[in-house]
């Protein structure tokens, strides 16, 4: 039940975010029929002053066209994507739903660096955790056996041997089942039930450590995914600085000089507005990969190392 309604809390926040995309794109595209717009216009006037030929008239109005069926294909995701927003919050899909078309403004991410908080939140290692019980083990002194010398951080100070030591499902096995059976036989047992006894917690253990593994690793990914994604967007805010200078030194000179054509104007717009989706993208992508972590921390943040406990939804719209 807790991981069916995380799982549902995840995709909510996150078609939320793809909603919200969806409608940044769609502003996009309306500003890229504007601006192409604009060019239409100062063509044909340049045309019937002689300054152009019909060749750039025609190229203009194109360009034009373009950014129309773009507009048409924008508006089609954005009713998509509310329409699948409004099925999850039990709407009907009438893509009436509102959004701000704003994507949050993420800061660092500060990585959770305690496994054993992070093997007490999650539904699946709770699941783990009660077939170890079911074997006759401790759930806790498991959990405890389980943890590495180590913390999560995206990065290891380990070497790769001890990495491999210390991640490896048979040696993990091994070291769980020699020390939590052990215990259980104490006051001894006929053979023929200590066999059936050591197989069930063998199949346990090699469930519950590859369990925590995946965890582990689905919160690693979502650090590092983070840090590069962090990167590109930095990177990507650059390149629309760069680009709308750009076109505005290229309208310029197209509408004074006359040095620039129109096929080289064109070309600097579209730059520009390529490199503004592609923005508003990355920043989507880290917003979703941020939930993400979330969700891979079992559903927010541990409480010993909170301040507040935080859900999906509010990790998105934070």
């Amino acid at each position: 039940m807790a991981a069916a309604e995380l799982s549902l809390a995840a995709q909510t926040a996150i078609a939320w975010i793809n909603l919200n995309e969806a409608m940044a794109q769609e502003r996009v595209a309306e500003l890229t029929y504007d601006a192409r717009d604009r060019v239409r216009l100062l063509t044909e006037r340049r045309f019937q002053r002689g300054l152009v030929d019909a060749l750039d008239v025609r190229t203009a109005r194109s360009a034009l066209a373009n950014a129309e069926a773009a507009i048409a294909t924008r508006r089609q995701i954005t009713g998509e994507a509310a329409r699948r927003l409004e099925i999850l919050l039990g709407r009907y899909p009438a893509a009436e739903i509102a959004a701000s078309a704003e994507l949050p403004a993420l800061g660092p991410l500060q990585p959770e660096g305690n496994p054993a908080l992070l093997l007490s939140r999650r539904p699946d290692i709770a699941a783990s955790e009660a077939r170890i019980e079911a074997a006759g083990m401790r759930a806790e002194t498991a959990r405890l056996a389980m943890l590495p010398s180590f913390v999560l951080s995206a990065s290891a100070s380990t070497s790769e041997s001890d990495l491999a030591d210390a991640f490896d499902p048979e040696l993990i096995a091994a070291r769980l089942v020699a020390n939590l059976i052990a215990p259980i036989f104490k006051g001894g047992r006929l053979d023929a039930q200590r066999d059936a006894a050591v197989a069930q917690a063998e199949a346990a253990v090699a469930n519950y450590a590859s369990a925590a593994l995946s965890a582990w690793g689905e919160v690693e990914n979502a650090v590092a995914a983070d840090m590069y994604l962090a990167d590109q967007e930095e990177a990507q805010a650059r390149a629309l600085e760069e680009a709308r200078l750009a076109e505005d030194l290229a309208l310029r000179k197209y509408t004074t000089s006359g040095t620039l054509t129109i096929f080289n104007l064109i070309d600097a717009q579209t730059r520009r507005l390529t490199a503004e989706s592609q923005l508003i993208s990355v920043r989507a992508s880290r917003a979703t990969n941020r939930i993400s972590y979330h969700i891979a921390l079992g559903g927010g943040l541990p409480v010993q190392t909170a301040t507040t406990e935080t859900t999906p939804t509010e990790a998105a719209a934070e």
